[in-house]
């Protein structure tokens, strides 16, 4: 072969051969500088702006359903769970039986196991509010991450001011 017939692909400059901690300097560079850019950044550049928010609107889904999930399978243990243990343990720990009269059965096992269970239901409803809080306050992070958005000063104030 000639000369001629591989001149165009011998135009190329040579490459510099580089050491490994040459390499590895880049890396660290390379990682300092995408670490500096924010993941919301990053996705807004990657997806824009619509998919930007469809990936929140996709995250709110998953926060709610997610919250959802854990109030349910909370209020079913309690249903199935500790309602039934509360009227048993009323029950043995008062020694009210079924031929009890109908009296001392009121006074002394079902006005407790009512209480009892108001306090589950209760708990239950307080537990509830705090998974919907922090699902919202996880929404309101992602929805400032993904979109770059300030929050609201008025949406993030308690009835306390904090």
């Amino acid at each position: 072969m000639s000369s001629a017939a591989t001149g165009p692909e011998n135009t190329r400059k040579p490459r510099q051969k580089k050491s490994a901690a040459q390499r590895a300097a880049e890396a660290k560079q390379a990682d300092a500088d995408r670490a500096a850019t924010p993941l919301g950044a990053r996705l807004r550049a990657r997806l824009g702006e619509s998919g930007a928010r469809s990936l929140l609107a996709l995250v709110r889904g998953g926060l709610v359903a997610g919250s959802a999930l854990a109030s349910y399978v909370l209020a079913m243990f309690a249903a199935v769970t500790l309602v039934p243990n509360l009227f048993v343990m009323v029950a043995s720990g008062t020694g009210v039986g079924p031929t009890s009269p109908l009296e001392m059965q009121l006074a002394h096992w079902l006005a407790p196991s009512v209480f009892l269970i108001g306090l589950v239901f209760v708990l239950v409803l307080v537990a509830m509010r705090a998974l919907w809080r922090a699902q919202l306050r996880l929404a309101e992070r992602a929805r400032h991450a993904l979109l770059g958005e300030e929050s609201d000063a008025a949406q993030s104030t308690d009835s306390a001011g904090h």
